[in-house]
């Protein structure tokens, strides 16, 4: 559905929303797979699957179902992991911090005249016909969230694979300052509170819209 978010929950009631309903998924030190097909969205389109701490924000929102992200759509902040935003062009995963709506990210796609979004794979690797990931047919995700000796999420893994094809895609998230115009470069400060927010179990949320404005996940770049 077009311009539809929904959140994955335990139990739901027709006309009301409960924070408490929503599901919490402890992924720290674990892996979330799934299988996705982004065959029938084109240029323009974002497929999501992300993470947010929907069930522990007790401020209905904007939005009246107690939504929160790290943009502050329905005005309540909170952190967000993009483990997918995506068409069959390109390909995003993002860390956020609460109060991060940029973070930081990894994948294919994006730019305009001047700039180019993130290249860590190429359109011959990922899209249509891709020789790792051809995006005319179902592939799998798998996001895994390993965590340092001290118990510290270290890193987010993206892996992509799909049946039949000769090679994997993947990106490594790691070192996550959050915030830079509070943190300095280098201090990691995003990485502790990310384990906090895995820590306390975090809502999937899938969503789909299209935007004209889409250059920053979908545009050819420089």
């Amino acid at each position: 559905h077009l311009k539809g978010r929904s959140y994955f929950a335990d139990t739901c009631q027709g006309g009301k929303y409960d924070f408490q309903d929503y599901v919490a998924l402890e992924l720290l030190g674990k892996a979330l797979r799934f299988t996705t097909n982004l065959s029938a969205a084109g240029c323009g389109c974002n497929a999501a699957l992300y993470l947010t701490n929907l069930q522990q924000n007790t401020n209905i929102s904007g939005c009246f179902d107690y939504y929160c992200d790290a943009n502050s759509v329905c005005n309540v902040p909170c952190p967000e992991i993009d483990v997918m935003e995506a068409n069959r062009l390109a390909w995003h995963s993002t860390l956020h911090t609460l109060d991060d709506r940029f973070g930081k990210g990894g994948g294919y796609g994006g730019g305009g005249p001047e700039w180019s979004g993130p290249r860590d794979w190429n359109s011959a690797q990922y899209g249509p016909n891709g020789t790792c990931v051809d995006t005319n047919a179902p592939f799998q995700v798998a996001a895994a969230f390993p965590v340092d000796q001290d118990g510290i999420l270290s890193a987010m893994t993206i892996t992509l694979s799909q049946a039949g094809r000769p090679c994997n895609l993947s990106l490594n998230l790691r070192g996550y300052d959050g915030n830079t115009s509070k943190w300095k470069t280098g201090s990691g400060h995003g990485m502790p509170e990310l384990t906090e927010a895995l820590r306390a179990g975090m809502t999937p949320i899938a969503s789909f819209w299209e935007s004209k404005d889409m250059l920053w996940m979908d545009g050819k770049g420089k």
